[in-house]
């Protein structure tokens, strides 16, 4: 949203929740109200899709609400761009669709069956959308994510979960050998990758946003304990959801539309610690 304010777009900006940035358009409407898709997807020419149910415990409780929001939401988005002046309909969706694969991962990577809910589900968003910008001439986009992390991230996300329990000093609990990890991507990053995403190279293309870097957890402490002095860290056995994760290839955003993370992940981290530490302060 503000990325696209900065490149000088005129956004409008479809949800239940006011945005933070006023110089956005809001239109105040849920996602599976069929009236208010189409009243929202009116004089649109881009449309970015990021909605979804995207908190892994939530599609577990709920799943009926993860798989109605997530696969039925897009549904009704991409009906509502049929005749209107839609360009391109671009979809986050995540890395998570490669499953507990190994090694370098690109988006010829052939993707598995799903092992939870929220995968199908991100799967499924990108069947239908694959699907249908076919069948009805709809220029896609399918931007699969790495975990993003920076600013306004959930606070259960685990970087979130570490920092804030480094400040305070309280354990932080560790799955495993501390090995796993990911292609964590600053959000300013991201955003950037979905500005450069409209371009025409990316048109009908599937397309990996991830860091450059593959950090490992026990490497995020690491991290930690040089800002925060040591921590004290409980080891528990690695649980049955846990994989120790990919090197995310982002060669294919690179060369079609030029796209590459411009922030280490310890900037990164320390920007967010900055953050953090700017909320706590104002409290």
């Amino acid at each position: 949203m503000d990325a696209l304010v900065g490149e000088g777009f005129t956004v409008r900006v479809f949800d239940k929740a006011r945005p933070p940035n006023d110089k956005v358009d809001w239109f105040r409407g849920d996602l599976l109200s069929k009236e208010d898709v189409d009243d929202a997807t009116q004089d649109v020419e881009t449309v970015f899709h990021l909605a979804a149910v995207a908190d892994v415990n939530v599609s577990v409780a709920d799943p009926e609400l993860c798989l109605a929001v997530n696969e039925l939401g897009t549904l009704s988005m991409l009906r509502a761009c049929l005749g209107r002046e839609v360009e391109r309909f671009i979809l986050a969706s995540t890395v998570w669709v490669y499953g507990k694969a190994s090694g370098v991962v690109t988006e010829d990577t052939p993707i598995p069956p799903p092992i939870d809910v929220y995968t199908k589900t991100k799967i499924g968003q990108e069947h239908l959308v694959y699907s249908w910008c076919r069948s009805h001439s709809l220029p896609y986009t399918i931007l699969r994510y790495d975990i993003p992390y920076g600013p306004g991230m959930r606070g259960n996300m685990a970087i979130a979960n570490f920092v804030r329990r480094a400040m305070r000093k309280e354990p932080v609990t560790i799955y495993g050998d501390g090995n796993q990890g990911r292609c964590w991507v600053f959000i300013t990053d991201l955003a950037q990758g979905n500005c450069l995403a409209s371009k025409e190279t990316a048109r009908n293309e599937t397309i990996n946003l991830a860091g450059k870097e593959f950090v490992t957890i026990s490497e995020i402490l690491d991290l930690l304990e040089k800002e925060f002095g040591s921590l004290p860290v409980r080891h528990e056995p690695p649980r049955p959801s846990d994989f120790k994760g990919v090197k995310t290839s982002i060669e294919k955003a690179q060369n079609l539309i030029g796209w590459s993370p411009e922030t280490s992940f310890a900037e990164g981290l320390s920007r967010y610690i900055t953050y953090i530490r700017g909320l706590h302060s104002s409290s």
